[in-house]
């Protein structure tokens, strides 16, 4: 079992929280995209090996969002943040 530090109540089973998305998927350009363009970049994206944001919710603690770097191969965590600390949108 993996841990995720949630950055309001500290080191957590992996159990606690709820994968969201992608960070691609919930990125600001959605307004200005067209539908194509939308789908396209949403369910035809390179899904290459590496580091990917991800968009995780604690959902059995504090229900707060966090946004994961986590390798998609090792499952490496290189770092977390709380989504309103990203520039990201929040997602509700």
């Amino acid at each position: 079992m993996h841990e995720i530090n949630c950055p309001w109540c500290g080191p957590r089973a992996q159990v606690e929280f709820d994968y969201y998305c992608h960070e691609s998927v919930v990125d600001k350009r959605l307004a200005e995209e067209s539908a194509q363009e939308a789908l396209d970049r949403v369910f035809l994206r390179d899904d290459a090996i590496g580091f990917h944001a991800e968009i995780w919710q604690h959902v059995s603690g504090c229900r707060g969002w966090l946004r994961v770097e986590r390798h998609n191969k090792t499952h490496e965590i290189r770092r977390i943040t709380p989504c309103r600390d990203t520039g990201s949108r929040r997602v509700s």
